[in-house]
């Protein structure tokens, strides 16, 4: 009976601590009113709100599409002085690095052989002449026959092509400037006996100057006589001014380059053939161009877009870029002058967003 009653009190304390918690913890198990929800977290914008950017008025401008590459400069007329034939150099009249006018004697190689010929052939071609004068006299009264006067006639006349000829030989012993220009330094001293093969000095015209360089392809039809060039040097800091004159009739097929040849006045002799150049090349003038900050663009899939301002809301466009400097780029399609372009917060924007500007430039 003891045991029976120790289980009863056991059952009723077991019975009081679930009636309790059902107390505490039945209300939040069955209750239907929905818990507190931060509110800032799921709280969207107003529709009203403008987001801040500044802005860029887009402005007629003429803008100059350049090229900018590098060249060599050659003289204009430059060849390598030679003799026509195997002689002892005698004689050189003229110092090297001089500037002399064409025609001018610069070597004399040894003529003392010819000199001698010639006047052997001279004292018969006389004798000739006198014999022929004597047949022509004779002819005329029919003291000899015209065969006779022939034979005679024809000897003069090639005494006289020996002569020519050995002109012609002399004049190949007398090295002259092919045209007005700069001596170049001396290869041979006087006693070295010379060949066709021996070169005696180089002679340049450099009063003009040859500018040589290439342009890639996509610029080729860009390119026409009488374009301008400027271009610097290593040696002076002042630019200089060129013309184009011509071009290749093909392009390279290895660097797909096209090349291009200027001209360019030489005075005071501040160009030195062979020196490298510094060449900016206008290809073409937009004089309606259109540039906006480098900022603004957006690179798509297909190119680049930007936002523009259109009824206090932004707009995207698409657009066609030109040249590029370091801070703006041309547009070709896509603007046209007047408009107003958002160059800042541009994650945040997109079509029919309303924006209110903060910085117009």
């Amino acid at each position: 009976m003891k045991t029976i009653n120790v289980r009863t009190q056991s059952l009723a304390a077991g019975g009081t601590i679930l009636a309790i918690s059902l107390f505490f913890f039945t209300p939040k198990l069955f209750s239907k009113k929905p818990e507190p929800v931060n509110s800032t977290l799921s709280a969207s914008p107003p529709a009203d709100t403008k987001i801040a950017t500044d802005a860029f008025i887009v402005k007629r401008e003429t803008i100059t599409d350049e090229l900018q590459t590098t060249g060599t400069i050659a003289a204009n007329r430059e060849v390598d002085l030679v003799s026509e034939v195997a002689r002892k150099l005698v004689r050189v009249y003229v110092r090297e690095g001089s500037y002399v006018n064409e025609g001018t004697l610069l070597y004399k190689l040894d003529d003392a052989d010819l000199l001698a010929k010639k006047r052997r052939v001279v004292l018969q071609a006389k004798l000739a002449q006198l014999d022929e004068k004597r047949f022509r006299e004779l002819l005329t009264t029919e003291a000899v026959n015209q065969q006779e006067y022939d034979k005679v006639l024809t000897n003069l006349n090639v005494l006289q092509a020996e002569i020519a000829m050995v002109d012609v030989d002399l004049a190949k012993t007398e090295i002259r400037a092919p045209f007005a220009g700069k001596l170049g330094l001396k290869r041979v001293d006087v006693g070295a006996y010379v060949t066709p093969s021996t070169v005696l000095s180089s002679f340049d015209d450099v009063s003009q100057v040859e500018v040589n360089f290439t342009i890639p392809e996509k610029y080729a039809s860009d390119v026409r006589a009488g374009q301008a060039i400027q271009f610097t040097t290593e040696n002076s800091s002042q630019p200089f001014v060129g013309r184009v004159v011509a071009t290749d009739p093909k392009m390279e097929a290895n660097t797909r380059s096209l090349l291009v040849r200027a001209i360019s006045e030489n005075r005071g002799g501040k160009l030195v053939p062979g020196a490298s150049a510094k060449i900016a090349f206008i290809l073409h003038v937009a004089q309606d161009g259109i540039r906006v900050p480098t900022q603004a663009l957006i690179p798509t899939a297909k190119g680049y877009s930007l936002f523009r301002l259109n009824g206090g809301k932004a707009e995207r466009r698409d657009v066609k870029t030109g040249s590029r400097t370091k801070g703006t780029v041309q547009i070709l399609e896509g603007l046209a002058i007047g408009d107003t372009v958002l160059t800042t917060n541009l994650l945040r924007l997109d079509t029919g967003i309303p924006v209110t500007v903060s910085s117009l430039d």
